[in-house]
């Protein structure tokens, strides 16, 4: 039998990638951990390593189609992607006022684009399993703009519809699309609501109960 994949796209710095890939790892899922940054990316495999989460990573730049697909055929090389769970973000300071398409050309493919690539390009091998899940991550701040997360508010809301429009089409084949509200801080090695590793307990549930489509998380 194939190892169970689970893919998790930009793990990031703030703990959330490295709890997600302890709680599907300690499943028995293999991790594979895309980004940009190389160094970065080995460095949380060393770390899962050390806690005997089988990790391996994986690079591609999220505006790049191409780099996607590459990555994702190095992944489904190791096994059955079973769960793909998409993380990537980026928050910038730029103000309302001061946005032009280009500035926010700039973010989206993180916030937005990206995951819309990674979920088109993935989804013929996610099918192959009968029972595959996609989890995104979602903020507070797509109901709730500010003036200094604007972009990550347009990219956010963006997503949010494209989670609950997936999830309706793809409710009969299968697979499962949904989304984690993050309503609250998140703080590596505070206790409480604000820690990552509660945090990920949220997309767990998730992806066992498969419904609904959206979980609200305080």
């Amino acid at each position: 039998m194939a190892e169970k994949v689970t893919l998790i796209v930009g793990p990031g710095h703030a703990g959330l990638g490295e709890a997600l890939a302890r709680r599907f790892g300690s499943q028995g899922n293999t991790i594979a951990l895309l980004g940009r940054n190389q160094a970065d990316l080995d460095s949380l495999v060393q770390v899962l390593a050390d806690d005997h989460i089988s990790a391996f990573a994986v690079t591609a730049n999220l505006a790049d189609p191409a780099t996607v697909s590459a990555a994702l055929r190095q992944i489904t090389d190791k096994g059955e992607l079973q769960t793909v769970i998409y993380t990537a973000t980026q928050r910038t300071k730029n103000k309302p006022a001061e946005l032009t398409a280009d500035i926010l050309n700039q973010s989206l493919p993180s916030n937005l684009i990206g995951a819309i690539t990674v979920t088109n390009l993935a989804l013929p091998y996610v099918k192959k399993t009968g029972n595959g899940v996609f989890l995104y991550t979602g903020s507070i701040v797509a109901a709730k703009p500010g003036p200094s997360d604007v972009e990550q508010s347009i990219g956010k809301a963006g997503l949010h519809s494209y989670v609950l429009a997936l999830n309706k089409e793809l409710s009969k084949s299968g697979v499962f699309a949904g989304m984690v509200t993050i309503n609250t801080y998140i703080r590596k090695g505070k206790p409480g609501h604000m820690d990552p590793n509660v945090i990920a307990g949220a997309f767990e549930n998730l992806a066992n109960d498969r419904q609904p489509a959206e979980v609200q998380y305080h």
